[in-house]
């Protein structure tokens, strides 16, 4: 494989066919590897927004990477996973922090987490959808309006590694052996083996709320490696600021599961949080014309009701009027 067959792979200029040759070529030896991570180091080096290090410091790191380690084993078998060109600068950008930590240090740091090494997939569901994904293993996830979830197209055989940004309810296949992750925008990470659970983990919602139906699950603070384990029929709250405590108690279930069977569920819940369920269920938009309205909460059920339904009966139940333009809608008092 020459130079500009590379080059062009990772200007994202490639075909599908010749995508998979490249992943071919690659995985079949270490020097096809290094030297597409050679070619790659330089490639993401001259085309970065910014420079992390000039030339000359760049070379002497590369330059250690190239001797036989079990890290540079690692970062050769890791150049396969580059097959997607608009991830490729900040993936360099995490690999080469990472490669001047181990540099200057002479103690590897254990690694809770284990990496994803195989091409993914991003399955997206759009506001006021549902989706239903079945995963390389066997498992299945129900994925929630707004939802988005990183799956590789074959698990490796030490871990079963996705990546979930929203909300999901998680039927997994059974293996003690082989550990599922998923992982969030949060910094948390979900470890389990086989089980079922739901996880609301959207990135501009201020929590995580896990919900463990089944099984045996953990939760894992990325920052600190804490591991926390969660029982069965429980649910946790972890805030997005790791100053602020988090809140565990008997799961609720119908209104942390209710959506994955058609159910819009309000119980006691506060304003805020019913603007952001309804926005992602119908596919609108809210506007508050006063902030007073953000001290109200709300409990109700729904089925197949429309947001004009659902709008009345708050107008009914309380002193909050509405209007609707398109698809945003303004919440004012009456």
């Amino acid at each position: 494989m020459n130079k500009e067959r590379i080059i062009k792979h990772l200007k994202g200029l490639s075909s599908a066919p010749e995508k998979e040759e490249m992943l071919n070529w690659v995985n079949q030896n270490e020097e096809n590897a290094a030297l597409f991570n050679s070619i790659r180091s330089g490639f993401v080096f001259d085309n970065l927004p910014y420079r992390l290090i000039d030339k000359q410091s760049q070379s002497r790191v590369i330059s250690r990477v190239k001797g036989d380690s079990p890290f540079r084993r690692r970062i050769v078998r890791a150049a396969a996973i580059l097959l997607i060109p608009f991830m490729i600068i900040a993936v360099y950008e995490f690999g080469f922090k990472k490669e001047k930590i181990l540099l200057t240090n002479a103690d590897t740091p254990v690694k809770v987490i284990p990496e994803q090494r195989q091409i993914t997939t991003l399955y997206k569901v759009n506001p006021g959808v549902k989706g239903l994904i079945n995963l390389p293993d066997g498992s299945r996830v129900w994925l929630n309006s707004n939802s988005t979830l990183d799956v590789p197209d074959k698990f490796d055989s030490l871990a079963r590694i996705v990546e979930l940004n929203g909300e999901g309810y998680f039927y997994i296949e059974s293996n003690s052996d082989w550990p599922m992750y998923v992982k969030t925008k949060k910094g948390i990470t979900v470890k389990v083996t086989g089980t079922e659970f739901n996880l609301l983990s959207y990135d501009n919602d201020r929590e995580l709320k896990f919900t463990l139906l089944s099984g045996q699950a953990s939760l894992i603070r990325e920052s600190t490696k804490e591991e926390i384990s969660v029982k069965v029929m429980e649910e946790i709250v972890i805030p997005g600021n790791p100053k602020v405590a988090g809140k565990r108690g008997v799961a609720r279930v119908k209104l942390n599961t209710g959506w994955k069977d058609g159910l819009l569920v309000f119980e006691d819940t506060p304003m805020t949080d019913v603007i952001k369920k309804m926005e992602r269920w119908y596919g609108v938009s809210f506007t508050v014309s006063d902030r007073n309205i953000y001290s109200y909460c709300f409990t109700a059920t729904f089925t197949s009701e429309s947001v004009t339904q659902v709008l009345e009966l708050l107008r009914i139940t309380s002193n909050i009027g509405y209007s609707i333009k398109n698809k945003n809608v303004n919440l004012h008092f009456k």
